[in-house]
């Protein structure tokens, strides 16, 4: 609704595939443990370039959950919480290669 409020255009969301992520609950705890991580760095590389103090605040309250998910994540996965004291930031390079297994359109 934001990208809209401020008369942007949402990108369409691409078809995926999660292949066997499903098979039981170890792959799907691993899927979802690479996918929490992988967007609490993306959006944390992402916060340097947006402008919209909007924007900017939307994207804040939103990697603060995606974190808290992510952190549950790694304790059924028997990790720790975090990898240290600081998330890491991802370009979006990264981050697509990261996806890139599982969007298949």
């Amino acid at each position: 609704m934001l990208v809209k409020a401020l008369g942007g255009t949402p990108v369409k969301a691409p078809g995926v595939d999660f292949g066997r992520a499903f098979a039981g609950q170890r792959s799907f705890l691993k899927l979802a443990q690479t996918f929490e991580d992988t967007g609490v760095s993306a959006y944390n590389g992402a916060a340097p370039a947006i402008e919209s103090k909007d924007v900017l605040a939307a994207a804040g309250s939103i990697v603060q959950v995606e974190a808290r998910h992510a952190a549950a994540i790694r304790l059924l996965n028997t990790e720790p919480i975090s990898d240290g004291g600081f998330d890491k930031a991802l370009d979006m390079q990264a981050v697509l290669k990261a996806v890139q297994p599982f969007v298949k359109s």
